[in-house]
């Protein structure tokens, strides 16, 4: 059986979970939670399956799959019915341009935005010797320092401006296309809608979907994808430990993240 190591509100994670789900694919599940500090709690030679100690990371045939984005295409190529990819070239090539954003960019902003908005209060709760050998043995040196900025910096932080313009310049474009088509790929609900729809789940958490409320196709793809069984089972049943803390920190971000976000 498969194995995927992950946590409930990873949104790397979720989107994996996602395809497994939609694939009816058993799998077994272990919780590795990286996101509060907690180095102690890695499985032994975790980053021998993966070099930067994160989730998720699948394991299959005895070969450990990292990095959510090559493993929704690898599960693509392992399992192949149903299908989440184009039939034509052109079309594929549309949907990883659409992925391509992800690692372009975006899932950085979206750790920017976490981290000025919640996980800077959870680190600063934890014993700092704590936090300290959290980011010694943490393996992504931009991850290490944009983290510490924003740690520090919090809702001032010099990232976090162009972290919510990128998001607003996402989910515009993403509105844009969707005026004419149920999903990013034209018909096809594709790797492209499963890998980008965490997001908005992110930022929802966040309390910040009224920044968006005007983009009609882009909330009715999210309710259309968020009312799948598979997302149901994948990332709404899974929850978030966090969500209390998310929802408080979130409305007192609401108004300086809004002003990002409109910025001219």
């Amino acid at each position: 059986m498969l194995t995927l190591y992950h946590y409930d509100r990873s949104t790397a994670a979720q989107r994996v979970r996602l395809i497994l789900e939609e694939k009816n694919i058993q799998w077994k599940s272990i919780i590795v939670d990286t996101a509060r500090g907690d180095v102690d709690q890695l499985p032994k030679d975790y980053h021998k399956l993966n070099p930067k100690g994160l989730v998720p990371v699948v394991i299959n045939e005895d070969s450990a799959i990292p990095e959510s984005l090559i493993i929704l295409e690898y599960l693509e190529d392992k399992f192949p019915k149903p299908s989440f990819r184009p039939k034509d070239p052109e079309s594929i090539a549309k949907m990883r341009l659409w992925l391509n954003k992800i690692s372009d960019g975006i899932h950085v902003a979206s750790r920017t935005i976490g981290v000025c908005i919640v996980n800077r209060h959870i680190y600063n709760e934890e014993k700092k010797s704590k936090i300290s050998e959290y980011y010694s043995k943490m393996k992504d040196n931009v991850r290490k320092k944009n983290d510490q900025i924003n740690i520090e910096f919090g809702l001032d932080s010099p990232l976090l401006p162009e972290a919510v313009k990128a998001f607003k310049n996402l989910f515009e474009e993403m509105d844009y296309t969707l005026k004419n088509t149920p999903w990013l790929v034209g018909d096809t609900y594709s790797l492209a809608d499963i890998a980008l729809v965490v997001y908005l789940r992110r930022m929802e958490s966040f309390m910040m979907s009224p920044l968006w409320e005007n983009l009609k196709h882009l909330n009715q793809w999210y309710k259309l994808i968020s009312s799948r069984p598979a997302y149901i089972e994948s990332v709404t049943k899974w929850g978030d430990i966090t969500e209390e803390k998310r929802k408080i920190n979130g409305l007192e971000a609401f108004s300086k993240i809004s002003k990002f976000w409109n910025a001219k």
